[in-house]
């Protein structure tokens, strides 16, 4: 599909960034490193994205690459608001509230796993209909949220 195009006309129209999120050298954004992926990735010449991201975040699992945008953005979020909370609360619980509000549990993205392998939905890298995250287990996408979120709580 031609998914370029809507950030081809977003970028013309409006000036707008476009921020990517890739793990395998093929997601679109993915071109901001091109010469990387023809150089350290199988196939890096047939499959890698072309065109460039204005910001790229590489991930080993594109997942959490999404889970760090998130918190940044929820932190991000918090601090500008900071001042504005009415509630007397501090700046610890406005920042947990964004956080809360914004990245998602462990129980909503299992949930979300396990109905996609129900709808059919294949893991990316085992070819699977099991529920596995690039061929890891389910247990290491979760490690790697709660590791996030502690570092965006400041734990």
């Amino acid at each position: 599909a031609p998914l370029h195009t809507i950030v081809d006309r977003a970028r013309e129209t409006n000036r707008v960034k476009y921020i990517a999120i890739g793990d395998g050298g093929n997601e679109l954004g993915m071109g901001k490193v091109i010469d990387k992926i023809h150089k350290h990735i199988p196939d890096g010449e047939k499959i890698g994205a072309v065109m460039a991201a204005d910001h790229l975040i590489a991930a080993s699992v594109s997942n959490w690459g999404g889970y760090a945008l998130i918190a940044a953005a929820a932190l991000v979020a918090a601090a500008d608001r900071c001042g504005d909370n009415d509630g007397g609360g501090s700046a610890d619980d406005n920042r947990r509230q964004w956080i809360d509000k914004c990245l998602p549990t462990e129980e909503s993205e299992t949930q979300l796993l396990h109905r996609c392998v129900a709808a059919g939905c294949r893991d990316g890298v085992s070819g699977k209909m099991e529920a596995t995250v690039d061929g890891m287990p389910l247990e290491r996408s979760m490690q790697c949220l709660r590791e996030i979120r502690k570092a965006a709580l400041g734990a």
